[in-house]
């Protein structure tokens, strides 16, 4: 892991990217000039191949959907320990994104407040493998760690995601975790 360079507002960022490409950027929500959510949409626009994890002292769970939903592959805490930042980064280039247990938590919280009433079943049922793998993805678990936890190969979780992403007509972690929580396929207990 290098750091390859670093920036002190939204637009020092921009200007960053244009000259360097970096795998993963760090991006405080709170900058002056350009705030994290300026800079964030600027960078999903401009350069798409960048995988962008927020800082914030914010959990509140709409932050976090918020910041989500606009193409945030990880969202931490910024006093946060070294550990979880390198392992952050670690798997939103390898896995594309992270959700600690506390992101993991504060979404299914808000997204449980935003619940409506929805069909148990969709129109094209999960299998029951599928069923498991997606209450290990809303956990915030690797693919790795999915595939250690069920006693299955990486590659059969991989094959597994593709068909529960196509199966519900998700895009991302997201509208996966929105559409176990609707389908009462995980809950708060």
């Amino acid at each position: 892991m290098i750091v390859i360079g670093e920036a002190q507002n939204g637009k020092e960022v921009l200007e960053f990217l244009k000259v360097s490409k970096p795998d993963v950027v760090l991006l405080d929500i709170e900058m002056p000039l350009m705030n994290g959510k300026e800079t964030l949409e600027i960078i999903k626009k401009r350069f798409p191949e960048t995988r962008v994890i927020m800082l914030s002292m914010h959990f509140d769970a709409s932050y976090i959907n918020e910041f989500m939903v606009r193409g945030a592959r990880g969202y931490l805490a910024k006093g946060c320990d070294p550990e979880t930042l390198f392992e952050a980064i670690r798997a939103v280039k390898k896995d594309g994104h992270f959700f600690g247990e506390k992101v993991a938590k504060a979404m299914l919280n808000g997204l449980q407040k935003e619940r409506t009433i929805a069909p148990l079943l969709s129109e094209i049922a999960l299998s029951d493998r599928e069923i498991d793998i997606l209450k290990e993805i809303c956990t915030g678990k690797t693919n790795k760690e999915i595939a250690a936890t069920l006693k299955i190969s990486a590659s059969t979780v991989d094959f597994h995601k593709q068909n529960i992403y196509r199966k519900t007509n998700s895009g991302n972690v997201t509208e996966l975790v929105k559409y176990a929580i609707k389908n009462a396929i995980v809950s708060l207990d």
